[in-house]
């Protein structure tokens, strides 16, 4: 899995790349590459919508389903499941907007978390020796073994520029010294150093920002959506209401764990979730996708009915014709 994320995040790290070339900010480059990832997300929140709207035209059956079977757990789940399949509805269509973009944050971790290999795309053997060199020295190098070891070697990065010793024992060419001197120089939002973890300034810091607004992004996000679709928290259930009660604290926790570039990444994403969701509830109506499925289903069943009708009409009259040619006979 780690492999996976880890070549996800390479790819990242391409789009991520070439947005900061175009504004020279990854502040912004980050909010240029999570409207991307939002557009290509889109028809997947076209279709959760839809499936949500599914799942509100049967609450009524599924309550009949349930008062029907009372405690029988197996023959509701089958019945149940019957009902999806007639209706052609997932039960779980609507989680799919939540573990999607949770997927694709777990990419951008890899991305952050490597910025050296993944996002500058430096010759890993070079990135091996820039932090081995990093660890001779003393005091600094002593953060360059964790799992953040190139996020924290971005932090002396600055000390180490103009040591020419630095320089040949790595290998680094002047094309990536360019890219080391953008990266380093462009990751800063108000003063702020966007590869900085909230947890290693403390509560009273004001990175804790992050994980707050990060936080209150998230439940606003959830619970607009939720409200714009007429549900409530006290209506939802399985996973739909475990992950709304879930992902703002989950949310906050790994803001507060991980580089604030990541928690901006975030940040950035449920925004602009706020906004496309009010897009998608003005021409995708939850309830009013429900009104037309009902109404279509409607209609097929008076077409079936006149076609019943027609039959029976049509065997009245071969009827009659027959009786009446024996009656001539």
């Amino acid at each position: 899995m780690n492999d996976l994320f880890n070549l996800i995040g390479s790819v990242f790290g391409y789009a991520l790349w070439f947005a900061f070339t175009l504004v020279k900010n990854f502040a912004v480059a980050i909010l240029i590459f999570t409207v991307l990832l939002r557009v290509l997300q889109f028809p997947l929140q076209i279709k959760s919508q839809k499936s949500m709207a599914g799942s509100m035209r049967l609450q009524k059956k599924q309550q009949e389903i349930q008062a029907k079977y009372g405690k029988d757990r197996e023959k509701i789940n089958e019945e149940l499941s019957k009902l999806y399949e007639k209706e052609n509805v997932s039960p779980t269509g609507g989680c799919m907007t939540t573990l999607v973009p949770m997927f694709l944050l777990m990419g951008v971790y890899w991305t952050v978390r490597y910025p050296l290999t993944n996002t500058l795309h430096i010759a890993k053997d070079t990135v091996d020796n820039m932090l081995a060199y990093g660890k001779g020295l003393p005091v600094v190098g002593a953060g360059l073994d964790g799992i953040y070891g190139q996020v924290n070697f971005m932090s002396i990065y600055s000390q180490l520029r103009d040591n020419a010793d630095f320089i040949s024992q790595t290998g680094l060419t002047d094309a990536e010294i360019s890219k080391l001197d953008a990266f380093a120089a462009g990751f800063k939002m108000f003063g702020l150093n966007l590869l900085d973890m909230p947890s290693a300034h403390g509560l009273l810091s004001v990175f804790i920002l992050f994980p707050v607004v990060c936080f209150l992004s998230s439940f606003c996000t959830s619970f607009i959506s939720m409200r714009m679709n007429g549900s409530s928290l006290k209506g939802q259930q399985g996973c739909m209401n475990a992950m709304f009660l879930m992902m703002p604290l989950m949310s906050a926790w790994i803001a507060y764990s991980v580089p604030a570039a990541i928690a901006l990444y975030w940040i950035y994403s449920n925004l602009i979730g706020l906004v496309t969701t009010i897009v998608i509830h003005k021409f995708y109506n939850a309830n009013a996708l429900t009104a037309q499925d009902e109404a279509r289903r409607i209609a097929l069943l008076e077409e079936e009915e006149l076609g019943v009708k027609q039959v029976v009409r049509n065997y009245n009259v071969n009827s009659v014709g027959k009786n009446k040619k024996k009656k001539k006979k």
